[in-house]
């Protein structure tokens, strides 16, 4: 019986043995599989897909459960949804939100008329921003529309558009070259029917890079607007790739920029905001929250030290409000600082 308990005892240690040495093989294999994954395959998934690239990037393809021919439904009353067409086959969609003040003098009918009434109306007098928001959605997201509200009840009008592959505007494939491309020639449609009342451009995240490169055209052109207003800019796509979250667990590996930076410039999506910010020769205004996880305040910075050069060159005019973390405007809220619209008005009053 004692022979017997020992074999028995003995066998269940084999036992012990065999299950454990099982479960370390299988741990291996999930480490090996693990690491494989997503530091081999995920780099060349990305490095051999120019789609998923460009959903990376612009976030085009992100739904919008909006009905953009009826702007009011969302609260804003006195808005003109249009389209224009900006390249061969590119239509894009639009809003022209009016002035507060000029809300209830709008016709209320669809037609002609109306929309004649609009365009005239931009000739008041009354500053003019042109809009170019971020990634990801359309025109008619909630944090979008609250800066639409803020800034009309300052009676500015605001011309905001969804770039082309975005929301209702024609479904191509988005590129930093095709939405300059829209920017500028709203700008211009902005220029023809303006007279005398001042344009402004505003960027907001991507749209900051958008504006950066258009705007630098457009002054080349000698048609630079009033101002420009940079919200949460960064001051290339390379450096806010490397300072993305998303990017951390990949910026050991030796083949980072091969995998996940060139292929951005294959597609045409550098936005090198520093080196276009030094050909635009109007005023600039440069907002940024310290918690913003989106894009970090030091790349604000840095836009901002690349703009300097204008400063030196020519003394162009140049500010940087920072909004401090406690407050939690982090990278779409700005527009709730108390000290908002102070700074607005300064700046483009000023301008």
């Amino acid at each position: 019986m004692k022979v017997l308990s020992m074999m028995g005892r003995r066998h269940f240690r084999l036992g012990q043995h065999r299950q454990f040495y099982r479960i370390l093989r299988s741990t291996g294999v999930f480490i090996v599989i693990t690491f494989f994954t997503v530091w081999v395959l995920l780099p060349l998934v990305f490095h051999y897909s120019p789609g998923l690239q460009r959903f990376i990037v612009f976030l085009h393809t992100v739904a919008s459960h909006v009905d953009f021919s009826r702007p009011e439904l969302l609260g804003l009353l006195g808005t003109r949804n249009f389209y224009l067409t900006t390249d061969k086959d590119v239509s894009v969609g639009m809003w022209h939100i009016l002035p507060l003040s000029l809300v209830h003098s709008a016709p209320e009918v669809k037609s002609d008329e109306r929309d004649a009434w609009f365009e005239k109306s931009l000739k008041n007098g009354d500053p003019i921003i042109l809009y170019l928001h971020g990634n990801k959605g359309s025109r008619g997201e909630k944090h979008r529309i609250e800066m639409y509200n803020v800034l009309r009840q300052m009676d500015y009008h605001i011309i905001t558009f969804d770039y082309r592959g975005y929301a209702d505007s024609s479904a191509v494939d988005p590129s930093e070259e095709g939405l300059v491309m829209d920017g500028k020639v709203i700008f211009n449609y902005l220029l023809e029917n303006a007279g005398t009342s001042p344009i402004f451009v505003w960027g907001h995240s991507l749209g900051t890079g958008v504006s950066c490169h258009a705007v630098s055209e457009l002054c080349r052109e000698n048609k630079c607007p009033r101002g420009l207003v940079l919200e949460a800019p960064f001051n290339n796509l390379h450096d806010e790739v490397l300072l993305n979250p998303l990017s951390r667990v990949f910026l050991h590996l030796p083949y980072f920029d091969w995998a996940f930076i060139d292929p951005l410039r294959k597609i045409g999506a550098e936005f090198q905001s520093d080196k276009h910010i030094v050909h635009i020769t109007c005023p600039i205004v440069i907002l940024h929250a310290h918690d913003d996880n989106i894009v970090p305040i030091e790349l604000g910075r840095k836009l901002e030290r690349a703009a300097q050069q204008r400063q030196l060159r020519e003394g162009l005019p140049l500010k940087f409000i920072q909004f401090d973390a406690k407050f939690g405007y982090g990278h779409n809220h700005i527009s709730r600082a108390p000290e908002f619209e102070a700074v607005i008005r300064d700046f483009i009053s000023g301008a």
